[in-house]
């Protein structure tokens, strides 16, 4: 039984490929695991030419699982939980997507807040691979235009190198 599930995992990792979310060759401005003031860095932080309103799209079907707004951190940022066990997070965006953005702006006004974390269910945003989600940006704790971008494992919320995925991305060090 042990072994079963074991390929059954396997298989569903494999199947898993971390491509790229923006419309431009991807270059990173940070790596995964780096060592930042506070902790070590949990995705990977792509380049977008200097500028905000890149499109950022889904990698895959899913769903909008988490949607947290905030002034700090992570900013604007989107969770999609994929049927594959992974989930991928895409943060730092300047807006949301029509229907996303709907969706928050409603619990921003539901909430009296700016500032919010929810937790859409399965049939309340549901993506495709390729649909567009957000516009990239510079919100929360960031430095500059970018897009954050990680890869978690979905049950257990730990964070995975997108790289180890297929990630369209040479890598030139050693």
């Amino acid at each position: 039984t042990v072994f079963f599930l074991f390929s059954f995992l396997l298989l569903n990792a494999q199947d898993f490929k971390a491509t790229n979310p923006l419309p431009i060759a991807p270059s990173l401005s940070g790596n995964f695991g780096e060592l930042r003031a506070n902790h070590f860095h949990a995705g990977i932080d792509l380049k977008t030419a200097g500028k905000e309103g890149l499109e950022v799209t889904s990698i895959d079907t899913g769903y909008v699982s988490r949607i947290k707004i905030s002034s700090y951190g992570y900013g604007k940022v989107i969770y999609i939980d994929h049927p594959s066990g992974y989930t991928t997070v895409y943060a730092h965006l300047s807006s949301l997507s029509d229907s996303i953005g709907r969706y928050t702006k409603r619990i921003q006004y539901e909430q009296e807040s700016f500032e919010i974390d929810v937790y859409p269910g399965k049939n309340d945003l549901p993506v495709s691979k390729g649909q567009l989600i957000a516009l990239s940006g510079n919100s929360g704790g960031s430095g500059g235009p970018h897009l954050h971008f990680e890869v978690r494992e979905t049950k257990t919320e730990v964070p995975r190198n997108p790289l180890l995925y297929g990630f369209p991305l040479s890598d030139t060090k050693y």
